[in-house]
């Protein structure tokens, strides 16, 4: 959640009659100056989902007479970044507002409707494609959260990050022929994390958050149940599924001098999980090969952490609520809905409508929260 998003006055005001606050800037791309501190446009919406590389994507539409004939045009996908921030305002002008998307503009369509719609990535997505232009070493011993920063960095000089989370493994001797995202994608799922920019266009390399403890942040409710929190669902579904949940994940590591590869399995042996390896549940194995695990710990650290990520599948949550511009991905939540109480889920993406009456609800995506240790 981001800063004062958990203050009384917020949370009650969501519930509550309250006026939207939206803007939408457009920048050189380098931030180097501000050319528009409030574009007039239509309609929008970003979406987020929590993984490795573009996590937001926003869409947005506007008059036709913005369209870039030039290539020097205002919203031309050169040359542009565009900035979005979302909030609430109060009669007597405070606001509530937080930065919700900044990203390069990709393209720009201009359809039959007199309107051009204007499609955007986020920061991430110069990292993808900055690719390497010819084989490229890792910094052998640093540690993985460095090397992540100096191939963001390489990608994107002027990038700036976030607050990481703690990391101890080290880079082993490996060597990257094309694909700068590919190698990030190795070492965060290496570690368990995911790599990925946050919505002011800072980056950070996280752990999985369904796989770590967390306190819930922020409760969400609907009129079903009796709960401390003011309602702002207006709907939800939750459903419990097997078909990508596994109870056993095996992890190999290619060494690189060619030597045996390191390899370990880890096993979901809790009697209490519904998943448990020689429980009714059955046996569901995934392989995940990865080149950066060249120790048996490094390895077996890997497969705990994609197995509590697979078993973290077990119930998804999703819900439709009152825009709430301070919610981040990553975020833990309580949901008091459907009769039930206390239910805590991980928020995994979200669509946050961004259209100037208002209008629009925000549609969240969770998963449940995996914690604990793992048996051998």
């Amino acid at each position: 959640m981001l800063a004062q998003g958990t203050d009384l006055l917020y949370r009650q005001a969501l519930a509550s009659s309250h006026r939207p606050y939206l803007r939408v800037e457009v920048w050189v791309a380098d931030g180097s100056e501000r050319l528009a501190s409030d574009l007039i446009y239509e309609t929008g919406s970003i979406r987020a989902s929590l993984s490795s590389r573009v996590t937001r994507t926003f869409d947005f539409t506007v008059d036709e007479s913005l369209f870039p004939f030039q290539v020097d045009d205002l919203l031309n996908p050169y040359s542009r970044e565009v900035r979005a921030f979302r909030g609430i305002e109060f009669a007597d002008g405070n606001r509530y507002v937080w930065p919700v998307f900044r990203g390069r503009i990709i393209n720009v369509r201009l359809g039959p409707e007199a309107t051009a719609t204007v499609s955007c990535n986020d920061r991430a997505g110069d990292v993808v494609t900055a690719t390497f232009e010819a084989p490229h070493n890792s910094q052998v011993g640093q540690l993985v959260s460095d090397e992540v920063r100096r191939l963001i960095v390489g990608g994107l000089p002027d990038a700036t990050f976030g607050t990481f989370d703690s990391f101890f493994q080290t880079v082993p001797i490996e060597s990257w022929e094309h694909d700068r995202a590919g190698a990030l994608d190795e070492m965060a799922t290496s570690v368990g994390a995911f790599w990925y920019a946050l919505a002011d266009g800072d980056f950070v390399l996280r752990k999985k958050p369904w796989t770590i403890p967390g306190d819930p942040v922020v409760t969400f409710s609907d009129a079903t149940v009796d709960s401390d929190a003011p309602p702002t669902i207006t709907g939800s579904s939750v459903e419990r599924s097997r078909e990508d949940v596994y109870n056993s994940v095996t992890v190999t590591g290619e060494r690189a001098d060619g030597t045996m590869p390191v390899f370990y399995t880890a096993r979901d042996e809790d009697p209490a999980n519904v998943t448990f390896i020689d429980g009714p549940f059955g046996v569901k194995n995934k392989l995940v090969s990865l080149r950066t695990p060249q120790l048996q710990g490094t390895a077996r650290e890997a497969a705990q952490d994609q197995l509590r990520s697979s078993t973290a599948l077990v119930e998804t949550w999703d819900f439709a609520t009152t825009v709430d511009a301070a919610l981040e991905l990553g975020d833990v939540i309580r949901l008091d809905a459907r009769g039930q109480r206390n239910t805590i889920q991980v928020v995994a993406s979200f669509a946050l409508p961004m259209n100037l009456d208002g209008s629009g609800s925000m549609q969240v995506s969770c998963r449940a929260q995996v914690i604990g240790t793992l048996e051998d």
